[in-house]
């Protein structure tokens, strides 16, 4: 064990000083000072009780004036003695010892204060003591933060292998059932004969999709959380992952009803970004706009150029909203707002989450916008691509002749 988890209150680090008697006289205390460079202040303790007590320089201002020590050598100590120190239990806290100071005795900071045991004697104390005790209570605190957040972390990353192995195990079934019920769908091998199975069978064919993609973001997510997600970005057309997003969601936007817009910017032929995680990201924020507008509303996917050599795509809806408050909690794993307008739609609540993570290992930010009941937009923003470096002529390597 350390000296720093023994030490807990102001007992444990006051000087244990030999203190003095009221009869002693000044020019006595005046030798011990001398003697003792460091030393602050000496207790006056009379049958083990403190009495008193003697600051090195309130003496030594005394004893130096004029005719001073002709006048004090040989009194009694009582004389130049403070007569109302502040005195304290050993067992005192340094939260409750620094208020005491502060509010009923700031000169004990200067002059020094005494520490007794069950009220006898037991040492003096500075303000070098206090520095002392602040400094390992401070040390401690931060042990302990530094454990708890190991155990943070430690708890994280368990949880995020769970989740990665629970993803495994339950995605190999599930293709499994996801891919007879496809071949019965298809009357692969023959009709079903009753109108009836077919109608279980798309049932779980579509049932089985949806928990897939679940799995799939949560897998997604432990994947990011525990950093093995790499994105390798290359110079690549974003109008491609736009127009890929378009064919898998036109059919669905149009059998509920909505009219999807395009605004795409002429100007921007490349960007730099990974194009698997380009294209899943679009996917996520297609999927929440497609989810929440209601039949006949309007879905815009949108491109920019920006100024800098990035470039921005956005998605935007409007469909049920979203307040202001409300955003950094969807924006957190497993986030969802629960009201009266979002409670009948399903989710885990990790497509956001997911997106804003993967446009942060690009550099770039997710940004939302929206109000209840007039739409959201969701722009993702990707920096310029890192520009080569130009070598000196002079390290250049030249090819020999």
């Amino acid at each position: 064990m350390s000296d720093g988890d023994r030490l807990e209150a102001i007992g444990d680090v006051a000087s244990t000083i030999p203190p003095v008697a009221p009869n002693q006289r000044c020019d006595e205390i005046d030798r011990i000072f001398a003697a003792s460079p460091d030393l602050g202040a000496l207790a006056v303790v009379d049958r083990g009780r403190p009495v008193g007590l003697i600051n090195r320089y309130d003496m030594i201002t005394q004893l130096s004036r004029d005719y001073g020590r002709a006048l004090y050598a040989r009194k009694p100590v009582t004389t130049l003695m403070d007569r109302a120190p502040l005195i304290v239990e050993h067992n005192l806290g340094l939260d409750r010892l620094e208020t005491l100071i502060a509010d009923e005795h700031p000169s004990a900071l200067l002059r020094g204060f005494i520490v007794t045991r069950n009220g006898a004697y037991h040492g003096v104390g500075t303000a070098l003591s206090l520095l002392h005790l602040s400094r390992v209570r401070t040390e401690r605190r931060n042990r302990s933060l530094e454990k708890a957040h190991q155990a943070a972390e430690a708890a994280s990353q368990s949880k995020t292998r769970f989740l990665a192995n629970m993803s495994h195990e339950l995605r190999t079934p599930l293709n499994a059932v996801i891919g007879f019920a496809e071949v019965m769908h298809e009357e692969l091998h023959g009709p079903l004969n009753n109108p009836r199975y077919a109608g279980y069978v798309q049932d779980i064919l579509t049932s089985g999709q949806h928990l897939l993609g679940l799995i799939n973001n949560i897998l997604d997510m432990a994947r990011i959380e525990s950093g093995a997600w790499t994105i390798h970005p290359v110079i690549t057309d974003p109008l491609e992952a736009m127009e890929h997003c378009l064919r898998i969601f036109r059919n669905r936007a149009e059998q509920q009803g909505l009219v999807i817009v395009t605004r795409f910017d002429p100007a921007l032929e490349e960007g730099h970004a990974d194009p698997q995680a380009l294209r899943h990201m679009m996917l996520n924020l297609m999927s929440n706009a497609v989810k929440f507008t209601p039949r006949g509303g309007r879905v815009e996917l949108g491109t920019e150029k920006l100024s800098d050599g990035g470039f921005r795509l956005w998605v935007t809806d409007n469909g049920i909203g979203i307040a202001p408050e409300h955003i950094p909690l969807v924006l957190s794993p497993f986030g969802q707002v629960e009201n009266d307008l979002t409670r009948k739609y399903d989710g885990t609540g990790l497509g956001l989450p997911l997106v804003k993570a993967l446009v942060e290992l690009h550099g770039g930010n997710l940004e939302i916008l929206g109000l209840p009941n007039q739409g959201t937009t969701a722009r993702l923003s990707f920096p310029p691509p890192p520009r080569a470096i130009d070598i000196p002529p002079q390290i250049r390597v030249s090819s020999p002749a």
